[in-house]
């Protein structure tokens, strides 16, 4: 029992020094670095792509115009809506896409004719 107890202990110390190496690796190499970056800007210009298509193709948003930001998962939504139930629901939609942490409004309501 103590033979089992110690390769336990041994295996997740093991695990714990090698994420830290990982981890001091990872923050002391540039090239890493570099290849987080980009990966994370694919990332970002994945959600704009989603969030921007979702709600330019959302019929109860027919009319609105929209400008769409995304980094590091916080999508921030501009432009202008006809109304106070559009801007929600372009909110609602927004937040729904997978990978979108926080959605931040920058929408107008436009002002009647």
């Amino acid at each position: 029992m103590i033979k089992r107890s110690l390769v336990l202990a041994g295996l997740v110390l093991a695990i714990v020094l090698g994420s830290l190496g990982l981890t001091a690796f990872a923050t002391d190499n540039p090239p890493t670095i570099a290849a987080l970056g980009a990966a994370g800007d694919v990332l970002d210009s994945t959600l704009h792509d989603k969030v921007d298509t979702l709600l330019r193709t959302d019929v109860g948003l027919a009319g609105s115009q929209f400008r769409v930001n995304a980094r590091t998962g916080v999508v921030t939504v501009g432009g202008t809506v006809p109304d106070e139930h559009s801007l929600r629901r372009a909110l609602d939609l927004a937040s729904g896409v997978r990978g979108v942490r926080e959605v931040r409004n920058a929408m107008e309501i436009e002002s009647p004719k």
